[in-house]
């Protein structure tokens, strides 16, 4: 699985319009094959402040979602940002869920 990471500002008081933008992205995103789910967060206290996260099943998928023009769209938003942005994209080899950490909890080692 690969993942997509933003962070980012808004333009002061365009937080409203930033957000659309990133729903817009995402709702698009949701047509390219691999894509498994995004999200859209606000902190509490500076909503100026945007994380957008998306995650891919595999990297022909990712990097082909890259050349889209959906992904064009996330770069032009970015170039709005009155701070450097920080975009990472992240390999995530494994997953785990509640059963790993009742494995290590009630495991007996």
């Amino acid at each position: 699985m690969f993942q997509i990471c933003l962070r980012m500002m808004a333009r002061p008081n365009r937080s409203i319009e930033a957000v659309e933008a990133l729903r817009a992205i995402r709702v698009a995103s949701k047509m390219d094959r691999g894509f498994i789910e995004g999200r859209i967060y606000q902190e509490v206290d500076n909503p100026d402040s945007l994380c957008f996260e998306q995650d891919w099943s595999s990297e022909p998928e990712l990097k082909s979602h890259i050349r889209s023009t959906c992904f064009t769209d996330l770069l032009m938003l970015m170039e709005t940002s009155p701070e450097a942005p920080l975009l990472e994209i992240h390999s995530v080899r494994d997953v785990f869920g509640i059963n790993y950490v009742e494995a290590v909890r009630y495991s007996d080692c």
